[in-house]
């Protein structure tokens, strides 16, 4: 933005510097601004959808958790054939 202004300075004058200056200066705050209100639109949507989803991912997680219990179970029931079928 400095270079640009700079530049303008050299060529136009220093009303051409301000106006290359206060056009950069409004481009950049507009897009911030933009990016801004996208990133916050696309937060609230996933927000909403997870919180849609909040059951099934319950579920599941319950389906997981007693599937890695159970491996857990079988680990500790059969670790005599474990340790012999992965010696350390």
């Amino acid at each position: 933005m400095a270079g640009l202004a700079a530049y303008a300075l050299t060529i136009g004058g220093f009303e051409a510097a301000l106006v290359a200056f206060a056009n950069a200066a409004m481009t950049m705050v507009l897009l911030m601004f933009g990016l801004a209100l996208a990133l916050a639109t696309a937060q609230e949507r996933l927000v909403a959808m997870l919180q849609a989803r909040a059951a099934e991912v319950k579920r599941w997680g319950g389906w997981i958790l007693l599937l890695v219990g159970g491996w857990f179970l079988v680990l500790a029931i059969f670790a005599d054939f474990f340790a012999r079928l992965f010696p350390v």
